[in-house]
């Protein structure tokens, strides 16, 4: 029955997506996974806004990205950035220099006083910050101060704010970090406020640069942004003038060398760069054989 279903098609493109590696997925594509099994076994036709949803999400990224992106996160589990950042001195001579500086032990100490840190360590005895998202939007920024937990996360997060931290270890302080990272949507570089950043010594780019290619980017610039952008005006001012000629009652060789005129070419020019301009036409039924 599962094979015969008519959206069974539709999971197995989905299916390559489960192989890909969790910095690439844009939503919660395991979940999503179980719930096409569930509507398959159920011998239920997948929704309209399931079937957009899959539409959109098309075919997962390449080999060549899921194996620089798989590299990568094997680096950076454990902390490591050094494929990618020249200045990693820089942090550790930092990170020593905390783990030492009076004033942080004080403040340490403060909240040890005031909440009994093991209750909210993991098993590796780590305390973490909450995480920030884009431009500190955030869907849990109401002041909370109703529960022991919500306290001490309200007074934790503070804590690691100023001292540059996403969390503690045990009495360890966990120093924010000079890091490159792929999100779904691109190629994040996080610079911590203390790190004093030197573009050109302190990261590796030709490294980064082959990290967010990996997925196809396409080369750019501003001289062929400019290129781009020309000749797209070019090709709407010649649509124009075409429709133009065309109401006008123009047609064949007198339209050609008509419109040409207009555009400001001299009147040797080759009629094929026209027909070449004019199938860039924002306007479909302009491209018409000069």
């Amino acid at each position: 029955m599962t094979r015969t279903h008519p959206d069974w098609p539709a999971v197995e493109a989905f299916y390559p997506w489960l192989l890909v590696p969790l910095t690439l997925w844009p939503l919660h594509l395991e979940g999503l996974g179980w719930h096409l099994v569930e509507q398959i076994e159920k011998n239920r036709r997948l929704t309209a806004p399931l079937r957009l949803l899959l539409d959109l999400l098309g075919p997962p990224p390449d080999d060549t990205a899921v194996a620089v992106t798989m590299q990568h996160e094997h680096l950076v589990q454990p902390g490591d950035y050094g494929s990618l950042i020249h200045a990693q001195h820089k942090f550790q001579i930092l990170e020593r220099e905390l783990a030492r500086d009076p004033r942080f032990l004080d403040d340490w100490r403060r909240l040890k006083e005031a909440f009994d840190v093991a209750r909210f360590q993991d098993r590796k005895k780590i305390i973490r910050r909450r995480m920030l998202p884009e431009r500190n939007y955030r869907t849990d920024w109401r002041f909370n101060w109703a529960g022991r937990h919500a306290r001490f996360q309200a007074v934790f997060d503070v804590f690691c704010w100023r001292w540059n931290l996403y969390g503690m270890r045990g009495d360890e302080p966990l120093l924010m970090q000079l890091t490159v990272n792929l999100t779904p949507y691109g190629t994040m570089i996080f610079i911590p406020a203390y790190w004093s950043f030197d573009p050109k010594r302190d990261l590796k780019w030709r490294g980064i640069t082959a990290l967010h290619r990996a997925r196809g980017v396409r080369k750019q610039g501003p001289k062929l942004s400019l290129n781009q952008i020309g000749l797209r005006e070019d090709a709407e001012r010649a649509a124009e003038f075409w429709s133009r000629a065309t109401r006008a009652g123009l047609r064949g060789k007198q339209r050609t060398l008509t419109v040409m005129q207009q555009m400001g070419w001299d009147p040797r020019t080759d009629s094929s760069k026209l027909r070449r301009l004019l199938k860039l036409a924002p306007i479909p039924q302009l491209v018409t054989s000069p």
